[in-house]
């Protein structure tokens, strides 16, 4: 499959809409996007990806302005094209300004003529430090640690040579091309959070959620391919998903093709989780219709119901005899959202269901899964 678009050369696509696919009362945000793609003749596969490169927030650059006491109108060049461009969208397009790069963090170690503050990078750059490290560098923007060291003076260029370049994100495609013809849906939560008394945001679910106006075709994006991750050739074989979160989106995709358009009559498996049953069903009316045109058992988790948590992996455990029949008798295994945790989570109640079930011992349980994995029928989208 070739796209003219590509990372390189990507198509500026326009949100068609947009809405939160919590019920009102939620204290979630998670919204469904849908991307237009017409006239592009961009081509993707149900597992796929999109690549969206992100502006920053104009309010997030002025800061990063103030702080390096400049006014985005001087002129800087990239390091990769040499383009030049004004120092303003240099920053909001190009560069990396919420997270500090080694070369400007060791750059302002070097300038730092403030003893006091030179010692407190001095130490953090030390080997054993790492953690300290990583711990003040997630609690700071470019901005702030800039003001933090006011003393240290870089040129616009200088300071743009130092940045990281600003990379694309890649969501989860929650459509199938073949039910939604020149769209991509995505499912997208907006991530929001304090560090120092300062409220930060993620670039790209800002930009897609709050920044972007409907019908204005200026996101630039490209199809980035799965590389594995999506559903049996066999469209009848039977398949368990594990999509907590906006983990759901694939999945979805998933459910569209083989139910919608190919009327798979194999069984499906659905292990969902969020905070609410009564707010937070992600696209339950999507299920409700998949689960009347198919055969789909759901298994559901809503942590905040109750006053002890309950997860995905949990569910797995109550269910898991049954899970592991599924397993022998030739069932893939998909899991997409959380790497930090959720995914460990569910490799370890993986591992419990087949000792138990499977009346093998750890070592037994690994080569099992590795066998999963080498069949292509435990497969992973996490992030």
């Amino acid at each position: 499959m070739s796209n003219f678009y590509t990372k390189q050369n990507p198509y500026f696509a326009s949100i068609k809409e947009r809405y939160n696919l919590s019920k009102p009362g939620s204290k979630k945000n998670t919204q469904h996007l849908v991307l237009d793609l017409k006239g592009s003749d961009l081509k993707y596969e149900v597992g796929d990806s999109i690549g969206i490169f992100p502006h920053h927030d104009p309010e997030l650059v002025l800061k990063t302005l103030n702080a390096m006491k400049t006014t985005g109108n001087e002129h800087v060049h990239t390091k990769q094209t040499q383009e030049q461009m004004l120092f303003f969208d240099f920053l909001m397009k190009k560069a990396n300004i919420t997270d500090i790069s080694p070369k400007l963090f060791k750059e302002t170690h070097h300038r730092q003529k403030n003893s006091e503050k030179k010692h407190q990078l001095e130490l953090l750059l030390q080997e054993d430090n790492r953690e300290a490290f990583k711990h003040y560098i997630s609690e700071h923007e470019v901005w702030d640690f800039l003001l933090g060291h006011e003393e240290v003076e870089f040129t616009p260029q200088e300071f743009a040579d130092l940045l990281m370049p600003m990379l694309p994100r890649f969501y989860s495609i929650s459509s199938s091309q073949k039910l939604v013809g020149e769209e991509v849906h995505l499912t997208v939560a907006p991530l929001e959070y304090e560090s120092r008394g300062h409220k930060r945001r993620g670039v790209c679910t800002h930009y897609l959620c709050s920044m972007i106006e409907l019908h204005n075709p200026i996101i630039p994006v490209f199809i980035q391919p799965s590389h594995g991750f999506k559903p049996p050739e066999d469209i009848n074989a039977p398949i368990i998903m594990i999509g907590p979160g906006t983990g759901i989106a694939p999945f979805r995709a998933f459910m569209q093709e083989r139910v919608l358009f190919h009327n798979s009559h194999g069984k499906h498996w659905l292990f969902f989780g969020e905070w609410n049953r009564d707010y937070d069903f992600f696209y339950e009316e999507d299920w409700n219709h998949f689960a009347s045109r198919s055969n789909l058992k759901l298994a559901l988790a809503f942590s905040r119901d109750q006053n002890h948590k309950i997860y995905v992996q949990h569910k797995m455990l109550d269910h898991g005899e049954e899970l592991f029949e599924w397993l022998e008798g030739g069932a893939y295994f998909y899991v997409c959202g959380d790497a930090q945790q959720m995914a460990k989570d569910v490799e370890l109640a993986l591992h419990s269901i087949i000792q138990e079930y499977g009346l093998m011992d750890a070592q037994a349980s690994k080569e099992y899964i590795k066998k999963l994995r080498h069949q292509k029928r435990y497969l992973r989208d996490v992030y």
